[in-house]
This record gives C-alpha cells, sequence and structure tokens, in this order.
C-alpha cells in the first residue's frame, strides 16, 4: 500500500472522531485518498458510511454519540461497551473492533511498548540499561516490552501465570518467574511495567517496593495498579493510555487504515 495513491472510485464519507493525534493523521491519510472525510469533537449532521472512533476512548465516544449513529453504518473502535453495542446493533449498526483483526495487536504492542519506555525515562530517576526491571503479564505487549527493556540491557524479569509463557520469555533472555511470587522480590525493582487489565499492583504489594521505583501502567482503564496507595504515598505511578497515538500517531494510523479498507477498498 502506498501512501496518496487513489483510484476513481466514488470516494467514501468518514467522520473522525476525536482530536488525537493519531485520529488526525488517519483523517489526513484519508483525505490523501480522495475520501470525503469529517473530524471532530463532536458528532456533525450528515450521512456516512463510517465512524472512527479513538482506540483508546471508544467506550466514551459510543456513549456519547450512539444516538446519532444510523443504519448500515460501519463503527470502528476498540473494546465496545457491550451495552451501547447491543443497542445499536439491534438498529443496523456494525461494530469493528481493530485490535481483534488478525495482526493488529502485534503491530499497535510495538508503539505501545516503545511509549511505555519513553514514559518511563521521563517519570523515572536512572536509565533503563543496568535497571532491574519487573513486566507483569507476558501477551502481546508484555512480550515486545521485555524483548526491548532486554535490547536496552535492562534485568528483565516477567512475571507470568502460564508456564509455556514462561518458558518463552527464558528463551528471549529473561527471567521469569510465577505471577503469585513476583511479590516476594517486588523490593528489588527500578521499574515496574504492568500490562494486567485487573488490579494486581495492590496496597500489599506496594508496601515492599522501593520508594523510587517507577510503575509505568500500560492495561485497560482503570489499569491494574492501586494509584489511590501511590499518589498518597509519593509513589511514581503513571496510567498511560494510547501511546501509540501519542508516540507513533502516523505510523498507529496507517496500522488501522489497513483494517478499514477491508469493508473500503479505495486504494489500488
Amino acid at each position: 500500500m502506498t501512501e496518496g495513491r487513489t483510484n476513481f472510485m466514488k470516494p467514501f464519507d468518514f467522520l473522525v472522531l476525536g482530536e488525537e493525534q493519531r485520529q488526525s493523521e488517519l483523517a489526513k491519510i484519508l483525505r490523501s485518498y480522495g475520501q470525503n472525510v469529517i473530524q471532530s469533537e463532536t458528532y456533525q449532521q450528515g450521512t456516512y458510511d463510517a465512524i472512527l472512533l479513538p482506540v483508546s476512548q471508544t467506550a466514551r465516544y459510543l456513549e456519547e454519540n450512539m444516538d446519532f449513529l444510523q443504519r448500515n453504518q460501519v463503527v470502528y473502535g476498540c473494546h465496545f461497551p457491550s451495552p451501547q453495542k447491543e443497542i445499536c446493533e439491534g438498529r443496523g449498526i456494525r461494530f469493528v473492533d481493530y485490535m481483534k483483526v488478525e495482526g493488529v495487536a502485534s503491530k499497535n504492542a510495538v508503539a505501545t511498548a516503545e511509549g511505555a519506555i519513553v514514559e518511563a525515562l521521563m517519570s523515572g530517576r536512572q536509565t533503563i540499561q543496568g535497571s532491574r526491571v519487573l513486566v507483569l503479564g507476558y501477551g502481546c505487549c508484555g512480550e515486545i516490552l521485555a524483548h526491548k527493556l532486554s535490547v536496552w540491557q535492562a534485568d528483565v524479569t516477567v512475571a507470568e501465570r502460564k508456564k509455556e509463557k514462561r518458558a518463552k520469555a527464558q528463551a528471549y533472555g529473561c527471567r521469569a518467574v510465577p505471577f503469585e511470587e513476583w511479590e516476594q522480590e517486588a523490593g528489588e525493582y527500578d521499574f515496574i511495567f504492568n500490562t494486567v487489565p485487573a488490579r494486581v499492583v495492590t496496597e500489599q504489594s506496594l508496601q515492599k517496593v522501593k520508594k523510587d521505583v517507577t510503575l509505568i501502567d500500560i492495561a485497560s482503564r482503570p489499569g491494574g495498579v492501586d494509584f489511590d496507595f501511590c499518589q498518597k504515598n509519593n509513589l511514581c505511578a503513571k496510567l498511560c493510555l494510547g501511546l501509540p497515538g501519542k508516540y507513533a500517531p502516523k505510523s498507529s494510523a496507517l496500522i488501522l487504515l489497513e483494517v478499514i479498507e477491508v469493508d473500503f477498498p479505495f486504494t489500488l
């Protein structure tokens, strides 16, 4: 796919909601292909073939705009909330979850991992190289993140429940421990990255960490860290959502474009 090439088909009509950088890049690329695009923070009256919601704020934008959606429209986003989705589907609206399309989650995880490292460097007090790092979870994002941290010459430990995933982490040069054991050595880490979308970094575990630890949570909202405890005890902890849109908006937009053009083939 070559950005900027057009054909002579009738253009499609897209409404791009949200003004984050990734959405702006997506609107820009669609226009470069000769498509009709309106980008706005709120729904604009008109007839649209597709509505493009921000990846990291899909639930909010769907809830705010669901009453405006029209039959036969296709709505793109990520992790659609079930109640609103079911109501809209009953009205003849179709949904496409970017992250459920094969290959998208892995490509998106690269930008997420790189953004998480940037956030860690900006928030922390030392370099990644030579530091002791814990990655909680070894799913798509956890695997790529652990590998990139290892390349940066950090001493990386992965906490993962599944034995086969721990074996894979070890094969890539990381130390791996059963998930239930990471708290025993919580005080040894300079950086802790959480990828698990459940409350796994609790008050009990936070009482054991270093006072100058940096916690970066890239799990879906509300994250897996007890942020109230962190704030009360002056621990550096950040919930980092939408990292691809923040640090790699063009690359991330091109990944989404590959999904959109399956339904709307506007490239040659």
